[in-house]
């Protein structure tokens, strides 16, 4: 197996985000790789909040910025007192089509993604992994 020098990690508000975040955390520090976290404005998310919230697209966008922002901080956090060296960063757009190409961008080793049983209600978890796998040109781990 390839020595992991950089882990791409996607941070969210799901629990399984925090499972992916201690995972990438553990093999860090063995590999001494760089994680680099990103966190995805989803478009579907900020759409189907403005549908049913009655709040504008502008609102909703930035409020999920914000909680973004949040979670990497706090994942930035963990990850220095743990003793692993994190990147931060934030994209707009579908995580199975932001994750591969920052992958790609980074050359990165390995992609580490929390997944629950259902990602988006829209997409089945099965489409999503499915996508990420073709389109992914590294290692994938999913954590639960």
């Amino acid at each position: 197996m390839k020595q992991l020098l950089k882990i791409l990690l996607n941070m969210d508000a799901a629990v399984e985000s925090q499972h992916a975040l201690q995972a990438a955390i553990k093999l860090s520090r063995l590999s001494g790789a760089t994680i680099v976290a990103v966190n995805v404005v989803n478009h579907h998310v900020v759409t189907s909040l403005a549908r049913h919230g009655g709040r504008s697209l502008a609102e909703i966008e930035v409020e999920l910025e914000e909680d973004g922002w949040r979670y990497l901080y706090t994942a930035e956090e963990e990850g220095k007192n743990a003793g692993a060296r994190i990147v931060l960063m934030q994209e707009r757009g579908y995580p199975e089509e932001i994750l591969p190409r920052l992958a790609a961008k980074f050359q990165a080793d390995l992609i580490v993604i929390g997944q629950s049983p259902r990602m988006r209600s829209d997409v089945p978890c099965s489409r999503i992994v499915e996508q990420m796998l073709e389109h992914t040109p590294c290692s994938l781990l999913i954590v639960r």
